[in-house]
């Protein structure tokens, strides 16, 4: 097998009310589209990354904790895309700091509880 037959990884995460949640990853320069109009399915792109959103009944809203993503951002750009998203009116769960696991993280959720944190290397 050759060792780059994955080329990506695309998180998938269960929503409540996925018009809720695209308008909330809308505020935060995500664009998408729905799989098709009416679907319960949902594509959604930031830069070079993306993420798929699904609409679950058994979402218990704000209550999703073990579901989540991971963004490894560009060096020295933590802390504008913070403020982006504090500005757009995202709640910042835990504020940008620097981790002992060597990152300057800061960490939200969406709607429904999905955690998103975004996190930079920090220099050794």
């Amino acid at each position: 097998m050759a060792d780059d037959s994955i080329l990506r990884a695309v998180p998938i995460l269960a929503v409540k009310d996925l018009t809720a949640a695209i308008e909330f990853y809308s505020r935060l320069g995500f664009t998408g589209r729905r799989y098709r109009e009416g679907d319960d399915y949902t594509f959604l792109r930031r830069d070079r990354f993306e993420i798929h959103l699904c609409q679950s009944d058994m979402v218990v809203a704000k209550q999703n904790p073990g579901n989540g993503v991971y963004f490894y951002l560009a060096h020295g750009s933590a802390a504008s895309l913070e403020a982006e998203f504090r500005a757009a009116g995202a709640s910042i769960l835990s504020p940008l700091a620097p981790r002992e696991w060597k990152m300057n993280e800061f960490v939200l959720a969406d709607p429904d509880g999905n955690l998103l944190r975004f996190g930079e290397e920090l220099p050794s």
